[in-house]
């Protein structure tokens, strides 16, 4: 299960590499609840990574320091345990006066597109579920019992994705410029004339050879006659008109 779960998670990560640009180390944006969970499943040393750049905002560190002021005894010691782990990162700056909300926080600093490119971590389902439905390109972790869960591409993430593609395979604006340009320049110049192809002329009836007669097949000899045979036939012709000429004489006689 847990390699079937890592290879959908490398798939899905490659669409993000592929479609949006994203590259290593990889920006991961932490909001206040992911760190307290991460000192909760004792899982702190799972972003330090080559692979992976955690970052977190002015404002979000203020909502831990809140959290730690507000909380009981158990609470307070793993809330600082999340402080101590959040000064490690990278501090994002928000530029933010007065310390908003994070999840107004994090919106301002992600922006309607994802210019910058960052992997959202957050446990709050709100802040998850607001950012989902509306920032394109947005990868987002969150801690399921003990177990990092990367979500699968939101709805507008695939529509963004399907309209870059139809993008891709239509004409752009410098296309269509030189285009136009092109038929604005034949139209300016004159027609040309079509050219005459010659083609081959029937060959002269004097100087082509006449066809030679052809050869008439030999008639078949007839097989020769032996001569017994003939000598045979002849000597019967005779016999038989010796006897009839003996019948007619004696005929006479007795006359």
């Amino acid at each position: 299960m847990r390699q079937k779960r890592a290879k959908s998670y490398k798939r899905l990560v490659h669409q993000y590499v592929l479609h949006f640009q994203f590259r290593e180390p990889f920006q991961v944006l932490i909001d206040n609840s992911f760190a307290e969970s991460l000192v909760q499943y004792k899982l702190g040393n799972v972003l330090c990574v080559d692979k992976v750049k955690p970052m977190i905002t002015q404002c979000c560190m203020v909502a831990l320091y809140n959290a730690e002021k507000e909380a009981e005894s158990e609470d307070k010691m793993r809330i600082s345990q999340a402080i101590a782990l959040a000064k490690q990162w990278e501090r994002r700056k928000c530029n933010h006066r007065e310390p908003l909300a994070p999840l107004a926080c994090l919106e301002q600093v992600i922006g309607p597109t994802n210019k910058h490119r960052y992997m959202l971590a957050a446990n709050e389902p709100p802040l998850r579920r607001a950012l989902r439905r509306v920032v394109p390109g947005l990868p987002i972790v969150h801690y399921s019992q003990s177990v990092l869960v990367l979500e699968p591409m939101s709805d507008v993430t695939e529509r963004y994705i399907a309209t870059m593609e139809v993008n891709k395979s239509a004409i752009s604006s410098t296309e269509r410029k030189l285009l136009a340009q092109d038929t604005e320049a034949e139209a300016s110049q004159p027609a040309l004339q079509p050219v005459k192809r010659k083609r081959p002329k029937a060959p002269n009836p004097l100087s082509v050879k006449k066809p030679k007669n052809e050869k008439k097949a030999p008639k078949r000899a007839e097989p020769p006659t032996s001569t017994h045979t003939t000598a045979q036939q002849t000597s019967r012709r005779r016999k038989k008109r010796g006897r009839g000429s003996g019948a007619v004489e004696a005929s006479h006689d007795t006359d």
